[in-house]
């Protein structure tokens, strides 16, 4: 009788030792793939804090400095339609430029397009 507890009592540690090794294994997995989500989301936002800061500095510089200058009110109007249609053209030209990569891109591999 205390043969079969015995045996009964290793299987049972072998099952959960087993079983603490896998859950250990998927926790594993669990941290990393949170660890390149979380990596990718600071890399968006590095990225979008450097775009708000290029924005903003060439704001001052064709605004702000114009206006503590004394210049007139129509060059400073000028500098921001000049601003205002730089960014827009800026904005569609990347929209535009990653159209013809995606276009090279499928050329490359179906000759006939």
């Amino acid at each position: 009788m205390t043969e079969i507890v015995a045996i009964i009592r290793d299987i049972l540690l072998s099952i959960y030792l087993l079983a603490g090794i896998l859950l250990t294994l998927a926790l594993l997995v669990f941290a990393f793939l949170l660890y390149k989500a979380v990596k990718g989301l600071i890399n968006v936002a590095t990225r979008t804090a450097g775009n708000f800061e290029k924005v903003s500095e060439a704001s001052v510089e064709h605004i702000a400095k114009p206006l503590e200058e004394g210049v007139s009110v129509g060059t400073v109007a000028g500098n921001m339609a000049g601003f205002a249609t730089g960014f827009v053209a800026g904005m569609r030209g990347r929209s535009k430029k990653k159209k013809e990569e995606e276009k090279k891109k499928k050329r490359r591999w179906v000759p006939f397009l």
